[in-house]
């Protein structure tokens, strides 16, 4: 690896510290990562400490333990959860914690062969007991970030036919570059990025966007339009880019890299039907060429060339059938301008539009972040045990939104947001 690789890394370790999370001095981090990311963990725990932190907690996952167990545990114990996660968890939000989750396979394929019940039961089992730390981070109470550490494996996948020091490096070139990590002062571009994000939100918020129809008119093989979809957004919207605030008042970016603009469906307001255009990876197990349509903001009917059985699990997770986010990319997003499908979902969602399958962001709801549970059920906010993003963004994708009244505007063509909206 070269110098100038290694001090890149330490760039990209300084952004994720100071831009991503954003920490405080004094505040204290979790970062969950595989045992393969340990090279990485090492840089940003040092980054973290030259930022006065607290405390660094490593929440180390080997991918290949968790495979023996669902091959291996008694069905009765499948969804054990300790006690001991739950006061973990109440003790990062009780002490205001940061939480950073570092992405990237070492094992891409670890739960393929297993059955996706099995994924599906624990999954849910996890969600009972700890699904209130997931809905709070959501809410944005405590700063957060996902980030992605190249892995031989993972690199391999997306530079076939490279031998696995030479992909990793490319990898690393790559995942560097579409970050604003190889930048003389990523900080600077991150900042820089935000503004320039945030004219697509305000572009919407301008407009009293209440509803997006993506519409792609190139034929899928039944004769009609490949996605007709209309997502309606609750009846008050708010769109989201880039940094968010945490409830203490804190800029953060919740993901490194981000392309989106995204908000809140309303779960009964979705009508028509979509085809993903990227692999998606529901249970962590891969699903591609799959096909929705909806009615009355609930999918009845769906199919995918590959892992149809894990749609079939993930729709029986009550909620899992209504959407939770609709997200507009720019297909000139340097991500998808790599011409590469990276077979993770942080980068291949902001790559291009896409929509999440489950529990909703209580932020694309105005002022839904002091919002109790019951007002934003009301307010048709989607609950469920779980949150899946596909990707259904193409570069003949049209999405024309509806304002609040009634008239329409363009947002995108052929995958690309009208001048309008960049201004």
């Amino acid at each position: 690896m070269t110098d100038k690789l290694t001090a890149q890394q330490r760039a990209y370790a300084h952004l994720i510290i100071h831009s991503g999370i954003n920490l405080q001095p004094g505040q204290s981090v979790a970062v969950r990562a595989e045992l393969g990311h340990r090279d990485f963990v090492r840089i940003l725990a040092e980054a973290a400490y030259d930022a006065d932190a607290k405390h660094v907690e490593v929440l180390w996952v080997d991918p290949l333990v968790n495979q023996i167990r669902y091959q291996h545990v008694q069905p009765e114990f499948l969804g054990f959860v300790p006690e001991f996660e739950v006061a973990r968890a109440n003790e990062f939000l009780d002490e205001g914690w940061a939480r950073i989750a570092l992405t990237g396979d070492e094992y891409p394929d670890a739960l393929e062969d297993v059955p996706p019940a099995a994924l599906r039961a624990y999954q849910q089992a996890w969600y009972q007991k700890l699904g209130f730390f997931q809905m709070r981070m959501m809410n944005n109470e405590l700063q957060w970030c996902v980030a992605g550490v190249p892995m031989a494996p993972w690199a391999q996948k997306i530079f076939p036919g490279l031998e696995a020091a030479e992909a990793t490096e490319r990898l690393w070139e790559l995942v560097l570059r579409v970050c604003r990590a190889d930048q003389p002062d990523p900080n600077a571009a991150w900042r820089q990025h935000d503004i320039n994000l945030k004219k697509v939100v305000a572009f919407m918020q301008r407009h009293g966007v209440h509803a997006v129809r993506f519409l792609d008119r190139q034929l899928g093989s039944d004769g009609q339009a490949a996605t007709d979809l209309t997502v309606g957004l609750t009846d008050r919207p708010n769109w989201i880019s880039a940094s968010s605030l945490s409830s203490t008042g804190v800029s953060f970016f919740a993901n490194i890299p981000t392309e989106e603009a995204f908000s809140t469906p309303h779960r009964e307001r979705t009508e028509g039907w979509v085809r993903t255009s990227k692999p998606g990876f529901p249970f962590q197990r891969e699903v591609l060429d799959a096909w929705f349509r909806f009615e009355q903001g609930q999918v009845v009917e769906w199919r995918a060339a590959k892992g149809q059985e894990v749609l079939d699990e993930l729709f029986q997770i009550p909620g899992a059938r209504r959407l939770g986010e609709v997200a507009l990319v720019d297909v000139r997003s340097p991500i998808n301008q790599s011409g590469r499908i990276f077979h993770n979902t942080l980068f291949d969602e902001n790559a291009v539009c896409h929509i999440a399958f489950g529990r909703a962001y209580p932020e694309g709801i105005q002022g839904g972040s002091k919002l109790s549970a019951e007002e934003l059920d009301a307010l048709g906010l989607n609950s469920s045990e779980t949150h899946i993003d596909l990707m259904i963004g193409t570069e003949t994708m049209q999405v024309i939104g509806t304002c609040a009244d009634g008239s329409e505007v363009l947002i995108m063509e052929d995958g690309k947001f009208v001048d309008a909206a960049l201004a």
